[in-house]
């Protein structure tokens, strides 16, 4: 928990508004009227402003985030509301707390304030309130660079690896077949003995491989009626195992290759993709009624991608933005097309009385160069 005020504190707010109505009762009606009604914003705000704000933040990267050193916090949303604060000169502790939360938190009245990296979404703005939009923002996706940059062993290796035993049970099969040919041909080979006869388990082998790809050389060929028929079974079975096997091998590549492009919902379907627990992508995945594996937080999410446990991670596009500029060197892939546009804000009690008094002091904050520089540092756009 850490506490913060401006230089004055609310038992100043108190000592100045004696001091108002002793000056209001020299004066004149005219001039009482016009003095109340100039001060009706200080002295409803005075009034409606607890001793000390509880303001909740959510761990959430570059918005809001716990300082390297665990003493206070740090992030744009939490800079934003730091000289609001200073500008309403009002006192408030910070809480760490999780998006679910400062939600609820929020609702039963524990907290009066929220921080991080919090979308304005319909079912969030149903349970609390926000103030004006602060940063456009939107649901995006990313995924691993690899997808697109890697090398043709790291295209081909997980398509042989799914097909492995596709793979050892033709080899198996060519194997097989050669031993056979080999043991029926063998009595032919030793009796009349020609350049074209199976006369070793590598002229087999030979046979079986060339008979197999439909190549046909006919260096070597059975000679025994034994061996022309199983010639006709294996060309047969070769055909259809060699087929099965491009066939499968064709499809892991090009769903390799979906993997590499994944822009649009449709993209989103065909693919496994991972969310963090309660954050705007979940929100999206589960209304648009797409499957999904769930993290606990945005780190676990990208690792999940990095790691091959998902292809592509569904957030919001500010923190992709900083989590792969700081923390993952820049691995990601960041689509350019937002799946959903959407806002972040400060959030607030349903209903809150300081809402209207926040918001005049948050648009001319956000308005000023030293909220542009802190989103260019934090995000890079």
């Amino acid at each position: 928990m850490f506490a913060f005020t401006g230089s004055g504190s609310i038992t100043n707010i108190y000592f100045w508004r004696i001091c108002f109505f002793r000056t209001l009762n020299r004066m004149t009606l005219p001039f009482r009227f016009i003095l109340l009604w100039a001060s009706l914003p200080i002295c409803s705000f005075a009034q409606i402003v607890p001793d000390t704000l509880h303001v909740a933040v959510y761990d959430s990267p570059p918005f809001g985030m716990i300082k390297p050193d665990s003493n206070g916090f740090d992030g744009l949303m939490v800079q934003l509301w730091e000289d609001i604060a200073a500008e309403l000169d009002v006192p408030f502790e910070y809480k760490l707390a999780d998006m679910e939360g400062v939600i609820s938190g929020l609702q039963e009245g524990k907290y009066d304030v929220g921080l991080g990296a919090i979308s304005i979404t319909p079912k969030r703005e149903e349970l609390i309130d926000f103030t004006h939009a602060v940063n456009p923002s939107g649901t995006g996706i990313a995924i691993s660079n690899k997808s697109r940059t890697g090398s043709f062993l790291n295209k081909w290796r997980p398509i042989f690896v799914d097909l492995l035993e596709l793979v050892v049970t033709l080899l198996l099969m060519l194997f097989v077949s050669a031993l056979i040919v080999f043991f029926v041909e063998r009595k032919y080979a030793s009796e009349e003995t020609t350049e074209r006869s199976i006369m070793s388990i590598a002229d087999g082998l030979w046979w079986s491989a060339v008979t197999m790809t439909t190549v046909g050389y006919g260096d070597k060929v059975p000679r025994s009626k034994m061996g022309k028929l199983l010639g006709i079974v294996w060309i047969f079975i070769s055909i259809i195992f060699f087929s099965l096997f491009t066939a499968n091998a064709s499809a892991k590549l090009v769903s390799y290759e979906a993997a590499s492009s994944i822009n649009t919902l449709d993209d989103l379907r065909k693919t496994k993709v991972v969310a963090v627990a309660r954050s705007s992508g979940e929100e999206y995945l589960a209304r648009e009624g797409i499957s999904y594996i769930q993290r606990e937080n945005i780190e676990e999410a990208i690792n999940a991608v990095k790691n091959g446990a998902a292809t592509a991670v569904v957030s919001n596009i500010p923190v992709l933005k900083y989590q792969n500029k700081t923390n993952f060197g820049g691995s990601l892939v960041i689509s350019d097309n937002y799946l959903l546009r959407n806002n972040m804000g400060i959030a607030l009690r349903e209903g809150s009385p300081l809402k209207e008094t926040i918001n005049v002091v948050l648009l001319q904050k956000i308005s000023e160069p030293k909220w542009q520089q802190a989103v260019y540092k934090y995000i890079g756009d």
